[in-house]
């Protein structure tokens, strides 16, 4: 036979060289595929066991399982490599020997714990929105609130008392400011923790801040009956009355029916709020 050229063989060679190596590449490949099952992971467990391998990381012969199966196939190693002993000793010596497998065993979440965490993902998203738009009108309120206290501390100037006499009394515009803050705190808080307690005290709150409002305004209408009444008598007597109304300034109408609106609105939406997460 006549001798082939050795230009011809690198040719041949070079064409089957990588056919072959993508040949082996994939046989090696599907193999540990096809072997990386519970038996070759229960083996691969039980060769760790007898050799005191610390594993720290999943091996081939446990990739792509799932968690409950890479947890069966430890425990029967375990089992398997422990041995047939009394459950006290038994207990002793697997506590022992799982160190050296503690790296492939994972924590399974039951039903129970993923069906409540899929469930209470939805009702935390829709009750946000409604813990926002509460938070926002009170601290509308809250500035409305503060502008009025504003004006009411600094309407009358030097030589008088800020706070003049037959008007609210200062322990309850007081109570009924702090009382507001505090209020706003809380519910700031619950927003964030979702806290049902923190809820229910800023409702209660709420209702508290109404009366304190309500018993402002009674205490407040006399004084304006009697600047009403003295206007409505002779010319010189309403003079003197438009005098010190006119030192004093105008009290801020729209603003306090603005904050009363804004404060109805806030209770509404705080009661619906909690109510709704509940």
């Amino acid at each position: 036979m006549p001798a082939i050229p050795m230009f011809l063989r690198a040719i041949v060679l070079a064409l089957i060289l990588p056919v072959t190596v993508a040949l082996v590449a994939g046989c090696g490949a599907a193999a540990t595929t096809e072997h990386a099952t519970t038996q070759s992971c229960f083996a691969f467990g039980v060769r760790a066991l007898h050799r005191h391998e610390t594993v720290t990381r999943v091996p081939p012969a446990c990739a792509g399982l799932s968690r409950e199966q890479v947890n069966a196939a430890v425990g029967r190693a375990l089992r398997d490599v422990v041995g047939p002993l009394a459950k006290a000793p038994f207990r002793k010596r697997a506590l022992a020997e799982s160190r050296y497998l503690a790296g492939l065993i994972r924590s399974v979440p039951t039903a129970r714990q993923r069906a409540h965490r899929t469930a209470s993902a939805p009702a935390a998203t829709t009750r946000l929105p409604a813990n926002l738009a509460a938070l926002a009108f009170w601290l509308v309120t809250a500035s409305a609130g503060l502008y009025l206290l504003t004006g009411w501390l600094t309407r009358t100037r030097s030589g008088r008392p800020r706070i003049r006499a037959g008007g609210p009394p200062p322990a309850v515009i007081g109570a009924h400011a702090t009382f507001g803050l505090g209020g706003l705190a809380i519910w700031t808080a619950y927003t964030a923790t979702a806290e049902p307690v923190l809820g229910w005290i800023a409702v209660g709150i709420t209702f508290l801040l109404a009366g304190l409002g309500m018993a402002t305004l009674l205490t407040a209408a006399p004084d304006a009956q009697r600047s009403g009444s003295v206007t409505a008598d002779a010319t010189t007597t309403s003079t003197a009355a438009a005098s010190p109304r006119k030192r004093g300034g105008r009290p801020p109408v729209l603003v306090i029916a603005l904050h009363g609106v804004l404060a109805t609105i806030t209770i509404l939406l705080v009661l619906l709020a909690v109510i709704g997460a509940g």
